[in-house]
């Protein structure tokens, strides 16, 4: 098991209630991370998806250079029918109940609008509607900064200033990743998806042009990009023997299974970008909009990740690392 500094459980038989929120503390700030509600195997996956995932995001604040500790949050997804709003009014409380330790925002399974309920019960939330700019939604500023990394990557890997006519294969086009294939297209990317809800999906293909493939058949698709936007630990020894690209550089969180595929990866000279690295736009935007920073300011914030990736990519090839390693290194030192 991952260290942790706090890990909360909460638990209410009568309703089906089980909700866990990790935090990585180290005297920076509040911890800002999402609240995931979706379906877990036991409560024990489920405290530690939570624990994973607030150590990533201590990690992707660190990078970032924000003023914020780690944290994240999950609530099991009932089997039987249950009353959301109540629900969310339950974790409202839990959240309410660290007094400002940890502040909440969406994540998968969670929207804007249950943050707006959220909201009712405690002010240690963000990204909930407000009827005016600050409404953007994170998952916009998430996939810029992937894209703006792929960017970055593209140029350092195959020594290309245009992403035109290269081809991205998308794992997972919910949220975040649809975004960022509308990005892609918009630069002339040719695209492969794949998402476990086949019809939505398929939709997005026809929408974009794009090839569409089953789940399972995502990892063999030869492609210069790789790009898991859906869940974790999809980065195995299984998948690994599939891939047929150069480069890994994706949304999803936690993507290896364990740190030791990176180096395997390095060894296939496969460029694997930490999603931490990556995928910090979505919290770029949540802590800067508490700072009050506009959408403008926010952007070019964001943009920064790819001027990031180039610096952290000089620093491992003077220490003859990989990316990995040498951003794990920062992030230590940060």
């Amino acid at each position: 098991m991952e260290d942790y500094s706090e890990l909360h459980i909460f638990q209410d038989k009568q309703i089906d209630f089980f909700a866990a929120i990790c935090l990585h503390t180290h005297g920076k700030g509040p911890a800002i991370g999402g609240c995931r509600f979706i379906s877990y195997a036991s409560k024990e996956d489920a405290i530690q998806d939570a624990i994973r995932l607030s150590n990533a995001m201590s990690y992707k604040s660190a990078i970032s250079e924000l003023p914020h500790d780690g944290g994240k949050a999950v609530i099991m997804l009932p089997k039987n029918n249950y009353d959301r709003a109540l629900f969310l009014k339950k974790f409202a409380e839990c959240v309410d109940s660290l007094h400002g330790k940890y502040i909440t925002t969406v994540d998968s399974g969670t929207t804007q609008e249950d943050m707006t309920i959220i909201h009712k019960y405690t002010s240690h939330v963000i990204g909930y509607l407000t009827g005016t700019d600050a409404d953007s939604n994170p998952s916009d500023f998430t996939a810029l900064g992937v894209y703006t990394g792929i960017k970055a990557a593209v140029k350092l890997k195959y020594e290309k200033n245009s992403l035109q006519g290269l081809h991205v294969a998308i794992q997972g086009v919910g949220s975040v990743g649809y975004r960022l294939a509308k990005l892609l297209h918009a630069d002339g990317v040719l695209l492969t998806l794949t998402d476990t809800d086949i019809e939505h999906a398929k939709r997005v293909a026809t929408e974009l042009g794009a090839n569409f493939v089953e789940p399972d058949h995502i990892y063999s698709i030869a492609c210069d990009i790789f790009s898991p936007c859906a869940l974790g630990r999809i980065i195995n020894p299984n998948t690994i023997l599939q891939l047929k690209t150069k480069i890994i550089a994706g949304a999803a969180n936690d993507q290896l299974a364990n740190d030791a595929m990176s180096d395997v990866l390095n060894q296939k000279d496969i460029l694997y970008l930490p999603d931490y690295l990556l995928n910090a736009g979505g919290l770029i935007h949540l802590a800067m909009q508490m700072q009050g920073k506009n959408t403008f300011a926010i952007e070019n914030e964001v943009k920064k990740i790819g001027d990031r990736i180039c610096r952290m990519m000089a620093i491992a090839k003077e220490n003859g690392t990989s990316l990995f390693h040498a951003v794990q290194e920062a992030v230590l030192q940060a």
